[in-house]
Parts: C-alpha cells; structure tokens; sequence
C-alpha cells in the first residue's frame, strides 16, 4: 500500500471505523501471518501443513488483509430463491445473498450483507475479488447490468435498481451502504463481440486506480481515480482453442500485471498459462506455462509466486469432482506442488508476512448446483 499523506490518513480512520467489528487486531495463526517476521521468509516445501482456519463459508472466493490484520474473504452466497426457469440451457436465481466475512476468529464474521449474488449454470456467483486501499474496502462483483432479466414474475422494480447498479460493478463497501465507482461488466459487455462481461479479480495499481480481469470478456482493464474504465489487452484463446477465461492478477516487484487463466470446457490440464503485462508498453507475452485451471495466483512475501488451480486435469467436467492444489514458482524456476490431495475447487490466494498462504477451499458447489455445498466453503492456511 501506498504510503499516506497526513490528510488522507485522517480520512482513512474514518473510513476503517466504518467497518464494523474490525477495531481490534486478530489472535492466534491469522495474526501470525498478517505480522512481518524479521528476515525472508523461506519457500515452502511440498509437505507444508494445510490447515483449516474457517468454515462454514458460502461460496468464498478472493481474501485480502483488511484493517489490523483482519482476514476477509468475499462470499458468493447463498442460492436465492428468486429464479428464472424460462431459460432452456438452465435455471438462474437472482438475488442479494452475498456478502463480505471476516475469519479472523475461526468463525465467519459477516461484516457486510445483502450483495448482489447469481446462480447462473449451476453455479453461484457473488464479490469475487476484495481489495483495501487507503482505508476502503472494495468488492468487484461479477457478471453486467445487462444479465438482470426485463419481466421476471417477483423482481420488483427496487431489486431491479439494486442488481442492476451491483452487476459487473467494483463497489466500495466501507460505508453504509455499497456504492458503486465503475462498472467494468456493463464497459465488458458492450467491447465484447458475444456481449459478455464477468468481472473476476481485482488489483490496486500502486499509481491509482485498479488493474481487474473480467472473465467474461477475456480482457485485462482498468479503472483509473475518476471511475473511468479502459480496456488494455484481449487474453488469447489456448493454442487448442480452449476459452481463456482470465481468473486472477497480480501486480509484480517489476510493475508488470501477471494474469492468470481458468480455461474454459476443453481446456486440459496443461493448457493454462500466466501472462505477463507491461503497462508501459501493452506488450502481452507468455510468462509461465503448463497450468491447470488458475483460479488464483499472486506474489509471495518471499518473491516466489504462486498459482492456485482449481482443480488438476483441466477445467471439469460434471461428473469429475475438481481436485485441487497450489503450484509454488520459485524465483529461480523451480516449482512445487503444495495441498495436493488436500484441496477441493480452492479458489483465490493471500499471501502472509510470515510466508504462509491462504486460499478458499470447497469455493463451488459440485456438482453444480448442489445446494449442500453451498454453505460448506473454508479458508486454508497453507505453511
């Protein structure tokens, strides 16, 4: 994070004390991790401890550290019960049922309810991503305005308003009420030639502004101070033809945006590959290769990085439950698999201080649509 002037300091306190619950600083592993160790923290080896630090989460997705060394995590939520059977390639339920936990305790602290969340093909969706900046809590939510259905018996004209200002939006949670900076899902959706925004993972440009990938459209964007966003770069297809699906991002000591893909259905377990962005530039090269399924990846506190797959044989298949791991890049090339066998559908990476990771475990309902899994979401501690 950027250093503060004394202006701006004042005005994040105020900001910080809006998050309720969030005034005293954690205890146990997770204050452990949120504290900066002397030293370089080591890499980890393939017989790291995985450890569940909280559970019963609904649909977790991306972690940040908050105020005081909270550990948040964006919830996907809950199946709503408002639901669309029209459409023929599958049932979508619109709602408010995501929301933002603190797990700092062991236990989910919700510190914000009522988020927009969607079940779309199977799947729940709600804030992906959460970032804070300058003492203000943001949450990227995904889809478009566009995706909220015109005539649905029971959507009344103010959930309307409401799915429609959250849809594809970055909201700043930190006060009362969300409020809406950008909408790079609407901004996606009308660049795209199929119409397809989902806005997935967010990033703090340390100049200002936001670096986000939207899943949807394939694209690596911007959002600058003034809410207004760019697209920078179209992430290819696979060399076999396989949807990218841009999953994760992360800004490198280098200044360079390093993206990560998911792949879409036919993608194998080798397909995935992290890119490499220069802002200066625009160039979009290739960095590392042979990935499965990245839904998560970012910069250790040790330099190494790290990428969080989804599961290990390509994107899934309905009847092939989506095994996990996290596979460690060491500054020299070296790689290391980490949780094998010990992650269900992990999703999302924070790295701590003292060298450890966190991910989501057991981030989406398999099978799909599955309510059982919906509430049976965890945070991991990886080292």
């Amino acid at each position: 994070m950027r250093p503060l002037n004394t202006r701006r300091m004042v005005l994040a306190a105020a900001a910080a004390a809006a998050l309720a619950g969030l005034s005293a600083g954690p205890s146990g592993p997770v204050a452990e991790a949120a504290a900066r160790p002397a030293g370089h923290p080591a890499e980890l080896t393939a017989s790291a401890p995985v450890r569940v630090v909280a559970s019963g989460l609904n649909g977790p997705r991306g972690l940040v550290w908050g105020p005081h060394g909270h550990l948040l995590v964006g919830e996907a939520g809950t199946i709503p019960s408002l639901c669309d059977t029209s459409n023929p390639a599958g049932v979508n339920c619109f709602g408010l049922t995501g929301s933002i936990a603190d797990v700092s305790s062991g236990s989910p602290v919700r510190i914000r309810t009522g988020l927009a969340s969607l079940l779309n093909g199977g799947e729940m969706v709600g804030p992906d991503d959460l970032e804070y900046v300058d003492g203000h809590l943001y949450a990227l939510e995904p889809a478009s305005p566009e995706f909220v259905p015109a005539g649905l018996p029971g959507l009344t004209p103010e959930l309307s308003a409401t799915l429609k200002k959250q849809y594809g939006a970055l909201l700043d949670v930190t006060g009362r009420s969300p409020r809406a900076v950008a909408n790079p899902g609407d901004v996606d959706y009308q660049w795209a030639p199929d119409h397809d925004g989902n806005p997935y993972a967010l990033a703090a440009n340390p100049r200002g502004g936001f670096y986000l990938v939207d899943g949807g459209s394939n694209t690596l964007d911007s959002i600058d101070r003034h809410g207004n966003v760019q697209v920078l770069a179209l992430v290819p297809n696979t060399p076999g033809g396989a949807n990218s699906v841009p999953t994760c991002l992360d800004i490198g000591p280098d200044g360079a945006v390093y993206i990560g893909e998911l792949t879409g259905f036919g993608g194998s377990a080798t397909d995935a590959d992290v890119f490499r962005y220069v802002p200066r530039t625009g160039a979009l090269t290739v960095w590392q290769s042979g990935f499965s399924a990245i839904n998560g990846c970012g910069f250790g506190a040790n330099g190494d990085f790290y990428v969080t797959e989804f599961d290990t044989t390509g994107f899934p298949s309905s009847d092939v439950p989506p095994t996990g791991a996290v596979v460690q890049i060491g500054r020299d090339g070296r790689r290391t698999t980490l949780g094998a066998g010990k992650l269900f559908a992990p999703a999302g990476f924070l790295a701590g201080r003292d060298g450890s990771l966190y991910v989501s475990n057991y981030s989406s309902m398999w099978p799909f649509g599955d309510p059982a899994y919906s509430t049976s979401g965890q945070v991991v501690k990886i080292g």
